[in-house]
């Protein structure tokens, strides 16, 4: 018997919600976006690579800008002027060839798959597209026919290409799913797909170490394993390089995992008992070999003491983890798929009042690192904090109308910074005033 909680996997499914929680020790199954994708390539028998429908799934137009798309969501300068549109139900993420993002082909205006039509069986065709703002060129990618949910918030960009992690068959039954690395060629404008399990789990989490992938799976048996796999970009191979036991409530989950390029840093829950939960921050060398700890659970408490009840700070612990990094060694961001963010110098045990316990966001995408309040409906909020060396650095961020709040940041590698704004009422939408991307 799975031992995830389905409450997690409505967590998962409205990822860009804030306040969406469970109260489990472990992950659970979910699936918010399966995907299109087009012009898929087949990848080498070396690889184990699964061929994909080649016949079925590549289109007539894969590199020229689709004739069927509703385009409604327009992309401006920083001055306010029109620089092009792509289509609503976007998952945007900046990348040095443009802007990425992905489109569900079933759904009328902005609204995705609903949980209930998931419940029923349903899957979304989603399709991923590469946007040139200086070209104009809209290019489809192609079709990946068999996938269920994509973790888009674990892009990473390397070497021209954009890396995504998948999972196949039906995230709601009690089957084991695959799990797959979606390999985006931003030149090409192609895709190649690597198996990395075959009882894979939609919630993950992925980081750059040497020019390789290490990709985070919690793995679907009666006894809970956290597995670190390493994929060589070079030789497209996956081996598993780490491996964590969590069984009846005693061991240990990772929750993320990030590299600086030349440490490792694990995020780990240490379980003694189900409501016995400590947060540690491992480090690693580059050997993969662990040479520090430290319990870091109190940052967590501090950050949302005042707030929360003391059952909902062992809860909120136990989250899963959409953005974490250590930033000069020493300071730890976090932010999960619940409520809890915070900044935090974990040698001090001080908080950066700016953005911790507030309702921040770091920004998307393989660019320098920012943060931002989301969904504030004060201008003065809409700031963007830049991190330079030890300390925040704000600005004010004004869009072209005082009602638009901040919903999300991307920055490429080369620089490029994409903010998406909406309207500050989203219960009383009002047509002159659209999201947006502002591309800087």
């Amino acid at each position: 018997m799975k031992h995830y909680s389905a409450l997690i996997l409505s967590a998962l499914l409205c990822l860009s919600v804030v306040g969406c929680s469970n109260q489990q020790n472990s992950p659970d199954k979910q699936s918010a976006q399966s995907s299109v994708s087009e012009s898929v390539t087949e990848t080498s028998d070396n690889s184990k690579a699964d061929a994909d429908e080649s016949a079925e799934s590549r289109q007539d137009e894969s590199s020229k800008e689709s004739k069927n798309m509703i385009f409604g969501i327009e992309i401006v300068d920083k001055d306010g002027n029109s620089i092009g549109e792509i289509p609503q139900n976007v998952g945007v993420t900046m990348t040095n060839h443009g802007i990425f993002y992905l489109v569900n082909e079933n759904a009328d205006n902005d609204q995705s798959l609903t949980a209930a039509a998931i419940n029923e069986g349903e899957k979304s065709r989603i399709s991923y597209h590469l946007y040139d703002p200086q070209s104009k060129e809209d290019y489809s990618f192609g079709i990946v026919p068999e996938q269920d949910y994509e973790a888009g918030y674990a892009r990473i960009e390397l070497n021209d290409k954009l890396y995504t992690i998948i999972t196949t068959g039906n995230a709601m039954d009690q089957e084991p799913d695959k799990m797959l690395l979606l390999e985006f060629d931003l030149k090409e404008h192609t895709i190649a797909k690597y198996p990395i399990s075959d009882n894979g789990f939609p919630y993950t989490a992925m980081t750059e170490m040497d020019g390789n992938l290490l990709i985070l799976n919690h793995d679907q048996t009666d006894t809970l394993h956290d597995r670190l796999y390493l994929f060589d970009t070079d030789t497209k191979t996956t081996k598993e390089i780490l491996t964590f036991e969590l069984a009846n409530d005693q061991g240990d989950s990772i929750r993320s995992m990030y590299s600086d390029g030349q440490s490792l840093y694990l995020l780990r829950l240490r379980f003694d008992g189900a409501d016995n939960v400590k947060m540690m921050l491992d480090t690693y060398d580059r050997n993969f070999q662990k040479f520090s700890e430290k319990d870091v659970s109190s940052l967590l408490a501090k950050a949302v003491s005042g707030s929360l009840t003391a059952d909902d700070v062992v809860n909120e612990t136990k989250q899963m983890v959409s953005s974490f990094q250590v930033l000069n060694e020493k300071y730890l961001y976090y932010e999960n798929f619940s409520v809890t963010r915070f900044l935090a110098d974990t040698e001090s045990g001080a908080l950066f009042e700016e953005i911790s316990g507030k309702t921040a966001a770091a920004s998307t995408g393989s660019g320098k690192k920012c943060f931002c309040l989301i969904y504030s409906e004060n201008k003065d909020e809409n700031l963007i904090y830049e991190w330079n060396n030890d300390h925040l650095e704000k600005t004010v961020f004004n869009a072209s109308d005082d009602r638009y709040y901040i919903t999300l940041i991307s920055r490429s590698p080369d620089g490029n910074t994409l903010i998406q704004v909406d309207y500050t009422d989203p219960n009383n939408r009002n047509n002159t005033l659209p999201t947006k991307l502002y591309l800087l």
